[in-house]
């Protein structure tokens, strides 16, 4: 049985009347997951391991569209605990995984937590995670993933795009809806919508001066093949999607070989 009818998760996709901003937000939220259903369901492969950073509740195993054999996933459990009788966050992942087989949660706030794993996956998932990780912890990080992803596995990572025409759409959705957003001065707004990231500062965790380029100049130096893609709501080229997407591996996908473009990609 695939892990997605094994375990009952509530739904990602808002039941709000379509095209309300509510609808808008959760087709949003459910993109990242409705993205590595599709690459996954794309590798060939039937059965996969999976190592989650940023695991939160493990909705992510609802979308996985093969089986999974085995599950471990990490989260700092920021957001988590009880609500009552309801758990939420990471402990609703450990509620939900406790009685399943090879599958199982974690609290982790290092890298070294990572590096303890005696054991090497087929994918790596961080989906919406690594800006919220500290930004000089970030390269430890993906070494240490590295260090986990078998040869000839992959990561597949979601992150927000935080400069350009994405930027000003997504501050102007924020401020229409009374969403609060990330603070900048007018003068790092201005530099963020126009690329210039080495403008604005980092925020120590979160979206402000969040660059996907950097991570991805990151992930390069572990992963040699890279690809980057859009994950929005409309079919987007990355430096106009609201959210990137990167698949990461060591060795070229499928009968693929390392294009120049992949290169190119990094710099956008």
């Amino acid at each position: 049985m695939k892990t997605a009818d094994a375990l009952r998760y509530p739904p990602a996709i808002s039941r709000d009347r379509a095209y309300s901003f509510n609808w808008f937000y959760a087709r949003h939220h459910a993109r990242r997951f409705e993205w590595i259903r599709d690459k996954i369901a794309s590798s060939g492969k039937k059965s996969v391991s999976i190592l989650e950073l940023g695991c939160h509740d493990a909705r992510s195993l609802s979308y996985i569209p093969i089986n999974v054999h085995r599950y471990v996933g990490l989260d700092a459990g920021w957001q988590s605990g009880w609500d009552g009788e309801t758990p939420y966050g990471l402990e609703a992942g450990r509620v939900r995984l406790q009685n399943v087989e090879n599958f199982e949660v974690r609290k982790s706030n290092s890298p070294a937590d990572i590096e303890k794993i005696g054991e090497q996956f087929d994918i790596a998932l961080v989906l919406e995670t690594f800006e919220y990780l500290e930004p000089s912890s970030l390269e430890a990080y993906i070494a240490a993933l590295a260090g986990r992803v078998r040869d000839n596995g992959c990561i597949l990572t979601t992150m927000p795009n935080e400069k350009g025409i994405p930027l000003l759409v997504k501050a102007l959705g924020a401020k229409l809806s009374g969403i609060h957003r990330s603070e900048y001065t007018g003068s790092q707004f201005f530099h963020a919508v126009l690329g210039h990231m080495d403008r604005v500062s980092r925020a120590a965790r979160g979206r402000k001066g969040f660059d996907y380029s950097h991570v991805a100049r990151l992930l390069a130096k572990y992963f040699p093949f890279l690809k980057l893609e859009g994950v929005s709501l409309m079919n987007l080229p990355p430096h106009l999607s609201t959210n990137i997407g990167m698949v990461a591996s060591k060795a070229p996908p499928g009968a693929a070989t390392e294009l120049p473009a992949t290169r190119l990609e990094v710099n956008q």
